[in-house]
């Protein structure tokens, strides 16, 4: 779930027209089996108490979040960290994009957020997010594949839990252990000997965002940190979907609840339209299929699941905007020019844009 890459505002017209498609595939493949009218029956008999509490522990997760992300960020001019009540209001920023813009332009947008409010190195902010967001999948992946063990799910949520946790695993161990300074080297050299490409290049200037991002002496200690404030966070997210679960009558285990909560968000890593529509909805109500959820609560699950976790936070996202006197789209433009101003030699030649 890689979001440091930062695309032009819009995303590209291709990119989000594929995203586009995979929703609406995704849509259709959640409706063709089940009666919309039972699903909306169960959704008329939930009980507002069990989601009202997830609104509480959405906020507990925020602040933890800002905590993390607190650990990951460069240092301010005066030597200083940033303080978490100021990451605050960014992240909810960030949030926003994430629900109405495409490419999940909200991660490049929280990051250049918070180097123009702190005087931070942008392309190092940029890295932070970058960091953030692998340390975040690697650790909900082994979540997941334990939850998967515990609960004997089927094969292939073993399976797939399994190979993402071992990757994630490797990657954080080689982060940690040989530096990203030496991996980027390394990654340098081996496209030294392949076909130059505009693709290739912009990738490798990523990796050196995410390199100067990251690439300090307290690097692992960061990472260890941000490690364990993720899995709190995640734990926590697990008692949202299992709150969800328990407001429409679903006797969840909390480990199957846990396992449900992340396949689905692994799933949207999968491009979508904004706020991972589809993509989102698919992904749980085939994994609470799996465990005897039957069609119509499966959906309803996913419905009320998807908007207890998308709206509140972008509706807070919208009043910090507010607050912090700031447009989504200025700063979707703005953040796309820092990323790219960091990198000129990766652009292509005026006429040649697509």
């Amino acid at each position: 779930m890689s979001a440091a890459t930062t695309t032009r505002p819009g995303g590209g017209a291709a990119f989000r027209l594929f995203g586009l498609a995979v929703s609406v595939v995704a849509v259709a493949l959640v409706i063709r089996s089940v009666d919309v009218g039972s699903s909306v029956d169960v959704l008329r008999r939930a009980n507002p108490i069990p989601l009202a509490a997830c609104i509480g522990v959405i906020g507990v997760q925020l602040v933890l979040r800002s905590i993390r992300w607190r650990q990951l960020l460069p240092l301010t001019p005066a030597g200083r960290r940033v303080s978490a009540i100021r990451i605050v209001p960014v992240l909810l920023v960030g949030y926003l994009g994430n629900a109405v813009l495409p490419a999940r332009l909200g991660e490049p947008i929280r990051a250049y957020l918070v180097a123009r409010r702190e005087s931070l190195d942008a392309v190092e902010a940029f890295g932070s997010v970058v960091l953030e967001r692998v340390v975040d999948t690697v650790i909900l992946a082994l979540l997941a594949f334990l939850a998967a063990e515990a609960v004997g799910a089927d094969a292939w949520i073993v399976q797939a839990t399994g190979l993402a946790a071992a990757i994630g695993i490797a990657v954080t161990a080689a982060l940690v252990v040989v530096g990203p300074g030496r991996l980027v080297a390394v990654a340098r050299s081996v496209a030294g000997r392949l076909p130059r490409s505009r693709f290739l290049a912009s990738a490798l200037d990523r990796l050196d965002d995410f390199s100067r991002g990251i690439d300090r002496p307290s690097r692992s200690s960061a990472i260890l940190v941000a490690a364990l404030v993720s899995g709190i966070c995640w734990l926590l997210d697990a008692s949202i979907y299992w709150l969800v679960a328990r407001s429409i009558g679903l006797d969840l285990s909390p480990a199957t609840a846990l396992l449900i909560g992340a396949v689905t968000v692994l799933g949207t890593a999968i491009p979508s339209a904004p706020g991972y529509v589809g993509t989102y909805d698919l992904a749980l109500v085939t994994t609470a299929e799996a465990f005897g959820v039957a069609a119509a609560p499966a959906v309803a699950f996913a419905v009320l699941a998807h908007a207890i976790t998308v709206l509140p936070p972008a509706i807070a996202g919208g009043l910090a905007m507010v607050g912090m006197q700031v447009g989504l789209g200025r700063l979707a433009t703005d953040a796309d020019s820092a990323r790219h101003a960091a990198h000129p030699a990766s652009e292509p030649p005026e006429g040649a844009r697509g």
